[in-house]
């Protein structure tokens, strides 16, 4: 077995080591508390393929929303010959706020460009990292940039909307008539967690908040380093994620005194639906005792929140907790974010299909 079929067994293992129970089993169960689930819990294990999701573009740009979701992709080329050809893009799309339904399509990826690294006559400095290991030793040879779009069709109810947040399962196939188990080439390994903004600089900020939060996810889980440095410590994750955009931070890190006081206090816990219900709660901060996250969206038929947490086992996790009344909440609000950070769009209303106007 050579070093690129033994990193693809060591990445399927750990894929199925992620839970003693069955995800699907764990998914249905009651809990507290529980690590979201980073394979698909209905579908069967699939290859892993040497492809990534590539977050820096996404954290970068700033629009409307307008009815579509860009996803990038890093296509490691070296060996992967099938990758190389045209491909189609196999979504499983999760709204965390009806987490237990799922829309699946199939999308063609477009290619944006090529990177060619070193001298391709050669090997590679190092071999393709086992999972776990750092990957910074490692770089493909041949790298393709390149992305797809999931977007709403006019006949049909909207599959994406503003300020929400998502979550992708993907699969690749080659381009064919049409798309099935003999076109499939394999899995991107582990999910993909996306914001859609909105039309306010509030809406705008949480979109950003999160999304500089699930590169972090995602990069500790490939053992990537990102270049920030916080403490691994609950309460500094959201410091970081927060204090780039929020009044009276300092050296980047959010003051909660200057948020949350008498004029603006702690919600409850018990207060979620009905904040949700008005409007977004993503980036939302939450205490309880010995330990405080972040919110990503609340799910009311399961009476859930799905939360970004730092210092959950000594790590980054996406996690779904049942809500508790006595938390305390800390809702952001415009006056909450920097004056001038984020541009306005005075000629489009905010529209959230089920918040109102």
């Amino acid at each position: 077995m050579n070093r690129r079929q033994r990193w693809i067994a060591l990445c399927l293992l750990g894929a199925s080591l992620t839970s003693v129970l069955p995800v699907s089993a764990q998914e249905t169960t009651s809990f507290s508390k529980q690590i979201a689930a980073k394979v698909d819990p209905d579908a069967k294990p699939l290859k892993p393929l040497p492809v990534s999701f590539h977050y820096d573009p996404a954290i970068r740009e700033e629009r409307l929303f307008d009815g579509t979701l860009r996803v990038r992709l890093c296509l490691g080329l070296d060996d992967a010959e099938a990758l190389k050809g045209p491909l189609v893009a196999e979504v499983k799309l999760i709204d965390l706020s009806h987490s237990h339904r799922s829309h699946t399509r199939f999308v063609p990826i477009k290619v944006d460009r090529d990177v060619f690294r070193g001298d391709l006559a050669s090997p590679a400095s190092a071999p393709p990292p086992t999972a776990g290991e750092d990957r910074d030793g490692y770089q493909f040879q041949i790298v393709r940039y390149a992305h797809f779009d999931l977007q709403n069709l006019g006949e049909e109810a909207p599959l994406l909307n503003p300020a929400r947040v998502y979550r992708l399962f993907v699969s690749l196939h080659r381009k064919a008539p049409l798309q099935g188990p003999t076109t499939l080439l394999g899995q991107v390994p582990y999910p993909y967690y996306a914001a859609t903004s909105g039309s306010t600089r509030l809406d705008r900020a949480r979109q950003r908040i999160v999304m500089r939060t699930f590169k972090e996810f995602y990069y500790r889980l490939n053992g990537w380093r990102t270049g920030e440095k916080y403490p691994m410590d609950c309460y500094a994750y959201y410091m970081w994620a927060t204090g780039f955009c929020t009044v009276g931070s300092q050296n980047g890190r959010t003051q909660l005194h200057n948020l949350f006081d008498k004029e603006n206090p702690y919600n409850l816990g018990s207060h979620i639906p009905d904040l949700s219900g008005k409007g977004p709660i993503h980036g939302d901060y939450v205490r309880m005792p010995g330990h405080s996250f972040m919110l990503l969206s609340y799910d009311a038929e399961q009476g859930q929140v799905w939360t970004m947490e730092g210092n959950f086992n000594s790590t980054v996790e996406v996690v779904v907790r049942t809500v508790r009344p006595s938390w305390q909440v800390g809702h952001l609000r415009d006056r909450h974010i920097v004056p001038n950070l984020f541009r306005v769009f005075p000629d489009r209303p905010r529209l959230f299909p089920g918040w109102g106007g």
